[in-house]
């Protein structure tokens, strides 16, 4: 007897709209303000089948999901976070956002120790 089982895969894809960049730096380490929005035009995919996330910039950046963080959800956002580590080892924490107060503008952010970027995205649907 033969049985066949559907397999759906757990991948989204998106497209960035725009990057701001925020550092820590200075004489006392402070964070200092967020970067003029850039435009820009790059893919993500966030796979959960291979626990993973892929930025495809210049230089595509890989981030294995490490845990997956309770899901937040407030009267202005919902977020979902995973900590992560990237291709050279780093530990960094990647937020998708979805602003309800702000038509559900979607973003994700990429925390790092010293510094944060943040795309404003829209999911790809096929």
């Amino acid at each position: 007897m033969l049985s066949s089982t559907t397999f759906y895969a757990q991948q989204f894809k998106f497209k960035t709209t725009s990057l701001t960049v925020l550092e820590r730096g200075g004489r006392n380490n402070e964070w200092g303000k967020w970067s003029e929005p850039l435009d820009t035009q790059l893919y993500i995919v966030l796979d959960f089948d291979k626990s993973k996330i892929i930025v495809y910039s210049r230089e595509i950046q890989h981030y294995r999901i490490l845990e997956n963080l309770p899901k937040e959800v407030t009267n202005v956002d919902e977020i979902n976070s995973y900590l992560c580590k990237n291709q050279f080892g780093e530990a960094a924490k990647v937020s998708f956002l979805v602003r309800k107060d702000q038509s559900n503008k979607t973003q994700m952010y990429i925390y790092f120790t010293d510094i944060v970027f943040c795309y404003d995205i829209t999911e790809v649907t096929e």
